[in-house]
């Protein structure tokens, strides 16, 4: 009887710290595919890398693109938005 209290009790905390996670990759992950066009079209019209690009950009913005790659919660939305693009502009 112990066991199935237990069983609920770590399936309510998987889902807490998974719910998150979740929720953030749905909103994001549009957000992020956006963001990867929009950058590619910069890309390409500026006829620079992407790196060139980074070093020319104020540092505000520089610091704004650095948080929105590399933040925890939106590297799922990251990895799926990346995935989505290659495959619609193969």
């Amino acid at each position: 009887m112990g066991s199935t209290s237990m069983d609920s009790v770590f399936l309510f905390i998987i889902i807490l710290f998974t719910l998150p996670f979740i929720i953030t990759t749905v909103i994001m992950t549009p957000i992020q595919y956006r963001y990867i066009t929009k950058m590619e079209e910069l890309k390409k019209a500026r006829k620079q890398t992407q790196g060139r690009m980074y070093e020319e950009m104020p540092v505000q913005e520089e610091i704004l693109h650095m948080n929105l790659q590399s933040n925890p919660l939106f590297i799922p939305a990251n990895i799926i938005a990346g995935m989505i693009y290659k495959f619609c502009h193969r």
